[in-house]
């Protein structure tokens, strides 16, 4: 972090802001081909926009050879294979959700980089309060934890995945007479056992492993750092408010109040400072203004965020469910106690539903907060017409702010509670199923 304590304030800039996207934009939407935030010229801008649909377009396929494989292991009927059902359908699901999250990027890529714009120039410069500070230091803690710790899970999800492969092709190249290992079942037009097929098999496996990872990793923590920007200014919105009116200690007002507090932040011995009605209505309305305006800003912003996301979210959680379910009976049923690439599966899939849904609980909890700091602030000593401004705001913000699965459901952490019992219903339903 950028900022340096001064005077019990602290100092941001917005490199602060900037550092918060730096993982994504540098390590993951480069690697992908997806230029944010990038001044390319004509030409540059065409060779990035051919690497991406370079590695789509592998996706795409790879997707449509697993469904090959899918529908022939069906048509076989049970037995043995009929395991394969169950180990394919969440890598195939995972496949196409990462899919689905990317290609807004590019075809909208001028929302998304607006809205990282627009949220860069609400980023608050040079000192703040204490107050302010304590909201935005948490926030960026929070996403720092959030953003590396979901990259190396996701990492740790391709290792899993690929490491068995890499062991088995290793032990070969020193002469073990072991048959062939892959971490995919999706078929081919040649024979994957022959050296040199197996090798290059392996290969392109890791990478369209990898290009999932980076699909999933980008989508989702672009939707995170939005939110999360978003819900730190609806925060410091909320003690601007609590500070618009500047209410002294009396004997109506006694200190133990919350509104109360605020003395401590006015000039000695509370006594407002000596401006006439005139001037001090004018700075309130001025203020106010700001606020009213900044208020929209956030809750335009919010429907971008949804416009972008809301469909893919969608799909995830719909699919979450059947990916918990299935990588959760292919723990018990079907992988060794001692593998580990399932139950990888399972947890990084928990982590990143529970994820989305708690930044989309934050954000309808911080837009509940605007409307409690207007009713709470001594907006009762303004004048009429800043009284009637009020009472709108209030009657606005009451409204909460948040983002929809496709108009279907709030994305909240009681969606994610109903995603837990619908996919325990699955699993339970499976497992009778297979153990009567």
């Amino acid at each position: 972090m950028t900022s340096t304590q001064a005077n019990g304030n602290r100092v941001y800039s917005r490199n602060d802001y900037d550092e918060t996207y730096k993982l994504i934009i540098t390590n993951i939407l480069a690697k992908v081909g997806i230029r944010m935030t990038r001044k390319d010229s004509k030409y540059a801008r065409l060779g990035w926009n051919v690497f991406f649909c370079f590695g789509f377009g592998n996706m795409v396929v790879t997707l449509f050879l697993d469904l090959v494989t899918f529908q022939d292991v069906v048509r076989s009927g049970v037995g043995e294979d009929g395991y394969i059902v169950f180990m394919m359908l969440p890598c195939m699901g995972y496949m196409a959700l990462a899919m689905l999250k990317t290609y807004k990027m590019v075809y909208k890529r001028d929302v998304f980089e607006n809205l990282i714009s627009e949220l860069r120039e609400m980023w608050p410069e040079g000192l703040v309060t204490e107050e302010e500070h304590t909201i935005i230091s948490r926030a960026l803690n929070e996403l720092n934890i959030i953003v590396k710790g979901y990259y190396w899970c996701n990492l740790g999800l391709g290792v899993s995945f690929m490491a068995p492969s890499f062991v088995v092709a290793i032990r070969r190249i020193f002469g073990a007479d072991i048959p062939p290992s892959l971490p995919y079942f999706y078929w081919l037009p040649y024979d994957q056992s022959q050296p040199v097929a197996y090798e290059f098999t392996l290969v392109m496996n890791t990478y369209h492993t990898l290009l999932t990872l980076w699909y999933m990793l980008a989508g989702d923590l672009l939707f995170c750092v939005f939110l999360s920007h978003i819900t730190t200014q609806f925060d410091l919105m909320s003690v601007r408010i609590t500070r618009l009116f500047q209410v002294p200690v009396d004997q109506q007002l006694i200190p133990e109040y919350p509104l109360g507090q605020q003395i401590k932040d006015f000039p000695e011995n509370g006594h407002l400072p000596r401006l006439s009605n005139n001037e001090i209505n004018s700075k309130q309305e001025n203020e106010l203004q700001k606020i009213i305006v900044r208020h929209n800003a956030l809750i335009r912003l919010s429907g971008d965020v949804e416009d972008l996301f809301s469909f893919a979210i969608f799909i995830n959680f719909f699919n979450s469910s059947i990916i918990i379910c299935f990588c959760g009976f292919c723990c018990v049923m079907i992988e060794k106690w001692n593998s580990l690439m399932y139950k990888t599966f399972l947890a990084t899939s928990l982590s990143q539903t529970w994820l989305l849904c708690w930044h989309g609980q934050k954000l309808l909890e911080s837009s509940e907060r605007v409307a409690d700091a207007l009713y709470n602030s001594g907006w009762y000593t303004a004048a009429n017409g800043i009284k009637k401004s009020i009472l709108i705001m209030i009657h606005r913000s009451q409204k909460n702010v948040y983002v929809t699965t496709y108009g279907f459901s709030i994305i909240c952490l009681a969606s994610y509670t109903a995603i837990i019992k619908t996919a325990w219903s699955y699993f339970t339903l499976l497992l009778n199923t297979y153990n009567p």
